[in-house]
């Protein structure tokens, strides 16, 4: 948990450098989840699908969960 923000702010830093970059998105979505920040998850796993990522099944089933909301 302590290390989460971070995480966050190197993914972003990645995007920045190279905004197709599918996989920093997604693993910023996993981020955000984990800090209970789903809309910013959701909006994170949208962008890495439309770049062509596959996102785990078992991470959008969790996201569903929790945020309370389908895809």
């Amino acid at each position: 948990q302590d290390n989460l923000p971070q995480a966050i702010s190197d993914c972003t830093k990645a995007i920045e450098i190279n905004p197709n970059y599918a996989e920093a998105y997604n693993n910023r979505g996993l981020a955000y989840y984990m800090i209970k920040e789903y809309d910013k998850a959701w909006a994170d796993v949208y962008k890495a699908e439309r770049l062509g990522y596959a996102v785990h099944p078992g991470f959008l089933d969790a996201l569903k969960k929790a945020s309370g909301r389908d895809r």
